[in-house]
């Protein structure tokens, strides 16, 4: 396997799909298969009856996947910040 998109529906708002992973193993990357992956299951999203599709990617994403989910037509809405505190 070199790919794998998972996208679902939101169980609260049927409208709504969620692109909730897009992988490409490392050694395929940049030969459109991440395209191919997320085209298709955008595709599956409209089909069960999504009108919007979202996803949630961090701002540190080492692998230009910006470009590829702007690329489809995906506009970033919210910069999010995570802070971490280590306890120990």
């Amino acid at each position: 396997m070199v790919g794998v998109a998972l996208c679902s529906i939101r169980r609260h708002d049927r409208t709504v799909g969620e692109v909730e992973e897009l992988s490409v193993r490392t050694d395929q990357r940049r030969l459109g298969i991440g395209r191919v992956l997320l085209l298709d299951g955008l595709r599956s999203l409209r089909d069960q009856g999504a009108t919007t599709a979202r996803l949630f990617t961090g701002t540190a994403n080492p692998h230009r996947s910006y470009d590829l989910y702007e690329s489809v037509g995906f506009r970033r809405q919210n910069e999010y910040v995570r802070y971490r505190k280590p306890l120990a």
